[in-house]
């Protein structure tokens, strides 16, 4: 589900995290412990080798994702599914799974304002299927709930089924796309095919997958969508999770060159969290950390209720808090004093990456 999100305006010193979590408590909101061992999420880690994750090793790590990077990549879409299709069989049995992605454009942009012009595509591969995944980008994040621009929820809906007819008709994919004044969806006319949605705002799914047990299969119509309507160079990202070490290095021998990125969690405390980005050096990395949760009408009188979450992101360039909610609880113009007024801090507003 979409969530909107504000940050701090600018990197803090650890000691406004100490600050901000008593302050939070001093609002009688439940805050965790600086000593409670939690979730820590592990973003944008850049290693050079897959032993330099080790770096994190005093603290158990529950997760591995790496992500493999080319900002500018020209080549074959097909020759570079196939490859790591093949690579894949080889490595069957470990729970893993691979998903390549590639933006692509929509031809007619003239007939788009709600929605950016660039979308973007997975083809990946599972031990009992494949997935096509198509992601259309609202301009503005409206959520679940939230009512503005309800007036054009008709416009919001076209744009969107033409993102998603475009895409079912270039990579011929058995999908009938059904679009009324109140409602976008999909359905499979196949019998071993399934279709899912995902990713929803206010107007509904921004996302669907498409999901064959024939994993072979899909590369030639990913090759085919990339080929008609990707753009070139593109930056293009693998994801692998689930594989051995020695795997992953063969993984990455396919794309030398790519910058490749840790993603995952690992178990720590707040207080664990200046040990953690020192831990990244020389490198970059970010660790997030969930403060606490709250509903705000537990601090509000006004407005509309809404499930917050305050969190912390740490990395070489300092702390930041970040505030995500299902809703804005406010108007628009009211929200960033709010935020002041419960954090100590000015705040922006800065939606999550779209990956």
């Amino acid at each position: 589900m979409r969530e909107r999100r504000w940050e701090s305006e600018k990197p803090l010193a650890f000691d406004a995290i100490k600050i901000l979590q008593r302050r939070l408590w001093g609002l009688g909101l439940k805050v965790r412990n600086p000593d409670e061992v939690v979730a820590c999420y592990i973003e944008e880690f850049i290693v050079n080798r897959l032993d330099e994750i080790e770096r994190l090793s005093q603290w158990p790590i529950e997760e591995m994702t790496l992500v493999q990077v080319q900002p500018e990549w020209r080549g074959d879409f097909y020759l570079f599914a196939a490859k790591h299709h093949e690579l894949f069989r080889q490595h069957e049995g470990m729970e893993g799974y691979v998903s390549l992605s590639h933006p692509w454009c929509i031809p007619d942009l003239q007939a788009i304002k709600h929605h950016e012009p660039e979308a973007l595509f997975w083809v990946g591969f599972r031990d009992t299927h494949g997935f096509i995944r198509v992601r259309v980008l609202p301009r503005e994040i409206i959520t679940p709930g939230e009512r503005r621009d309800e007036a054009l929820r008709g416009a919001w809906l076209n744009e969107r089924a033409a993102f998603f007819s475009t895409a079912v008709e270039v990579l011929d994919l058995p999908l009938e796309v059904e679009c009324t004044k109140e409602r976008l969806t999909l359905r499979t006319e196949g019998t071993r095919t399934a279709v899912s949605l995902s990713w929803p705002d206010a107007f509904g799914p921004c996302q669907f997958e498409f999901v064959d047990p024939d994993r072979y299969a899909l590369i030639v119509p990913a090759a085919q969508l990339i080929a008609k309507l990707g753009q070139s160079p593109a930056l293009v990202k693998t994801y692998l999770s689930g594989f051995s070490p020695e795997a992953l290095e063969a993984f990455h021998q396919l794309q030398p060159t790519a910058q490749t990125l840790y993603r995952g969690y690992i178990h720590a405390c707040t207080h664990d969290l200046p040990d953690i980005v020192q831990a990244f050096a020389p490198a970059r990395g970010r660790a997030l950390i969930n403060l606490c949760e709250f509903e705000t009408d537990t601090l509000l009188a006004e407005g509309e209720s809404a499930a917050a979450i305050v969190g912390v992101i740490a990395s070489p360039e300092g702390y930041q808090i970040e505030v995500r909610l299902n809703r804005a609880p406010l108007p628009e113009n009211q929200m960033q004093d709010w935020l002041k007024e419960v954090c100590g801090q000015p705040f922006v507003y800065a939606p999550l990456n779209v990956y």
